[in-house]
């Protein structure tokens, strides 16, 4: 900090004399403290506003995402009724199907029935003895309520024992729905449980449970094969179990690969609750919607407020990682079970050709070597077979090799496409504007050409006009001459027509004596107009007199009734009607003065 000679000397001052000197001034400690109280107060109330204004920005953002999250739901909503309804539909068909007299399925869906008819009147008196006397104290309480607001509020004491025997009672209400749904969850769970046992679970499974399964080993159907050679039928049956080892090593390093998702077990560490939730949340919003993720992590936290962002996260991958797994390892198996299918189809023909090679040999015994050479073939085509198998199998490790290599390539690949693309264009836009400007060139010395051909017909049209000007000058300067003379002529006339009128004027000129207050008297006409009697007014004539036509005139007229009708029909824009209307004579014919003769030729 800097200070000046004037504040050194103050200090040095303040210094010498002391702290109990004259010149200093007392410090009136209260109003400090009720200044610094006035600052703080009104930094506090700053401070309120602030927040209230952070709290509303927030309750505007979170109005926003319930917003959205409810167009979700009612989607969702919308989708769930369409398919209970359409299951329904399916589900009364069949029942109404099977409870035709003489299925063999009647009498169990008749059983069906009685059983739904059961479970109706339980449910009925289930809901008559929990909801019903709620909705009842419900309506009591809120009429209650309505009656003694007053004296609940003036604090009367009837009224506050009252109300305290009242939330007793709804506190006891509470407690015994508590324990009914209590015990109703505990029943659902058991349901659930006894569902998913024994041969109910086999019914009831859902999709993810369903596996596809192969049998591995040889089988039976291929040992009752019948072989004459039994080295051949030994080496085909061994492929069985060759493919079999293969497919295990592949599944193998399938489950080693994915080895960190398998041991976070079925759900990825979490409940089946919060990973069905998971998984429903997670579904309801489409891949196309904007801020997909962010709107599924803010639903995902108030269905879940116990995990965290963090946990979310890594569960959706574990989700991805997973079903990824769960792709390939179907597709393994789906491969396997085809290929133990096909194996087992040429085995078949390989034995089928074998039998009948080995019935040539017993009828023939010439064709012995043909059979050697038979045999051998046949064996080239197990091994040509077992190659073929290999190779599918390597294409296919291949194939799904450079799918993950596609997959971490693609944004490297729409980057570098990105690129070329901009190149391009630029390259398009270069080519465009050197096009326009040879267009441009070549139109500029067309139009070069065309601006002389322009200038020398111009002159030439100068020269006529210049002719012409005169022409004209001329022709104007002898009808001003005309006009002039014309003019003299005419008011020489005039002249001569304005005497002979004052000549006249002289012969009937009234000559009567002065009277200035003549001016001011009332003339003949307006005193005969004014000592009419007023009682003679008629109050019903009209203010102007009318001289039009009256829409009874009008209508009366035919022209106007063909106009109509032609309108009705819609034919009033056509060629006919306007024919046809004008060959219709007006009721009264017009007046000759009425008559137009512009159009006339002379």
């Amino acid at each position: 900090m800097q200070y000046t000679s004037h504040d050194t000397d103050t200090l040095v001052n303040k210094a010498t004399n002391g702290v109990r000197s004259n010149k200093y001034k007392a410090v009136d400690y209260d109003k400090l403290r009720l200044l610094a109280a006035e600052k703080k107060f009104a930094a506090h109330k700053s401070l309120l506003k602030v927040k209230k204004i952070e709290q509303l920005s927030k309750q505007t953002k979170e109005n926003n995402l319930l917003k959205q999250h409810k167009l979700v739901w009612n989607k969702e909503l919308i989708r769930l009724n369409n398919l209970r309804k359409r299951l329904q539909s399916d589900i009364d068909v069949h029942r109404g199907v099977n409870l035709t007299p003489g299925n063999p399925c009647c009498s169990l869906f008749e059983d069906f029935e009685d059983f739904e008819a059961s479970l109706d009147v339980e449910f009925a008196k289930f809901k008559a003895s929990t909801t019903q006397p709620v909705w009842n104290l419900r309506e009591d309480l809120q009429y209650w309520l309505q009656e003694n607001m007053e004296d609940l509020r003036m604090g009367s004491p009837d009224t506050v024992q009252k109300h305290n025997e009242i939330q007793c009672t709804i506190d006891n209400v509470k407690g015994q729905q508590k324990k009914v749904l209590e015990k109703l969850h505990h029943q659902q769970i058991c349901l659930e449980q006894e569902l998913g046992m024994g041969f109910l679970g086999t019914i009831t499974q859902n999709e993810d449970s369903q596996k596809v399964h192969v049998e591995s080993g040889i089988p039976e159907e291929a040992y009752d094969l019948e072989c004459s050679d039994f080295d051949l039928k030994v080496s085909v049956l061994q492929e069985f179990i060759i493919m079999d080892e293969k497919f295990r090593e592949r599944l193998k390093y399938l489950e080693e690969e994915h080895s960190k998702i398998l041991k976070l077990g079925r759900n990825g560490g979490w409940s089946d609750d919060d990973h069905y939730i998971f998984t429903v949340i997670y579904e309801q919003y489409p891949h196309e919607m904007k801020n997909r993720r962010k709107m599924i992590i803010d639903r995902l936290q108030r269905h879940l407020p116990k995990k965290l962002r963090a946990d979310l996260v890594s569960h959706e991958e574990w989700c991805d990682s997973n079903k990824y797994f769960r792709e390939r390892k179907k597709a393994l198996m789906v491969a396997w079970q085809k290929g133990r299918s096909a194996l087992y189809h040429k085995a078949e023909s390989i034995f089928a050709e074998a039998e009948m090679a080995a019935q040539l040999e017993e009828v023939k015994a010439e064709y012995n070597r043909k059979q050697r050479q038979v045999r051998e073939v046949l064996h080239e085509k197990i091994r040509n077979f077992r190659e073929q198998q290999m190779e599918a199998l390597i294409i296919q490790h291949k194939m799904e090799s450079e799918k993950l290599q596609a997959v971490r390539e693609r944004l490297k690949m729409e980057a570098e496409l990105e690129t070329k693309k901009r190149a391009h264009e630029k390259e398009q836009v270069a080519k465009f504007h050197e096009e326009i400007e040879k267009k441009q060139q070549k139109q500029a010395e067309k139009d070069q050409k065309r601006y002389d051909e322009l200038q020398a017909q111009l002159a030439e049209q100068a020269k006529f006009d210049q002719e012409r000007i005169r022409y004209r000058a001329e022709q104007i300067d002898a009808k001003i001459e005309e006009r002039k003379y014309l003019e003299e002529e005419k008011r020489q006339a005039e002249i001569e027509k304005e005497e002979r009128l004052e000549a006249l004027r002289e012969q009937v000129r009234v000559v009567a004596e002065r009277d200035p207050h003549r001016i001011l008297q009332e003339t003949e006409a307006w005193q005969n107009r004014y000592a009419e009697n007023e009682d003679d007014i008629d109050i019903q004539k009209p203010l102007f007199n009318v001289i039009g036509f009256t829409s009874k005139q009008i209508t009366s007229d035919p022209r106007m009734k063909l106009e109509a009708r032609l309108r009705d029909a819609g034919l009033h824009n056509t060629d006919y009607a306007r024919q046809i209307m004008s060959k219709v004579q007006p009721p009264q014919p017009p007046r000759r003065d009425m008559e137009s003769t512009v159009f006339k030729k002379t």
